[in-house]
């Protein structure tokens, strides 16, 4: 056996491992990688390889937490910073605009908070606080504040 596939064999184990866990951005995966030892050639290579077989997509990843963080009532600025922080680059479509109203308006269904009390008074502008604290945009709280519109569901 070559001295080096071993190593490679080990890599590639270890990848799967954390791919197994949940999906990963690529730079995401590359960091973990790099921090375990592995080296930075061999990492490269093995991230080209997942993203040919399909196992590893910045694409399908970024739209896959958008969904999952949007369920769990955080909005698109909260998203957004996770997404950085994970090495990956933020883009906004309407489209995203229009499922974060969608959760906002569950997440503020659930909580029982009517339209009157989210628009006046000190407890009023602590819920404004914080909604904005959870991430949700400017936006999609003025466009909840406003009422269902057009591009509700």
């Amino acid at each position: 056996m070559h001295p080096g596939t071993s190593q490679k064999r080990a890599l590639r184990m270890t990848a799967e491992r954390i791919l197994a866990r949940r999906d990963h951005g690529r730079e995401e995966l590359r960091r973990k990688l790099l921090k375990r030892g592995f080296e930075a050639a061999d990492i490269e290579a093995l991230i080209s390889d997942l993203e040919k077989a399909g196992y590893l997509d910045d694409t399908r990843y970024v739209e896959s937490l958008k969904r999952f963080e949007l369920g769990r009532g955080h909005g698109l600025n909260y998203i957004g910073a996770k997404l950085r922080q994970r090495g990956l680059r933020v883009t906004r479509s309407p489209d995203d605009l229009r499922a974060e109203v969608r959760s906002l308006r569950r997440f503020v269904d659930k909580k029982g908070w009517s339209d009157r009390l989210l628009t006046r008074g000190p407890e009023g502008a602590r819920i404004l606080r914080f909604l904005k604290g959870r991430g949700y945009t400017t936006a999609a709280i003025g466009a909840v504040l406003s009422g269902p519109g057009p591009e509700d569901p």
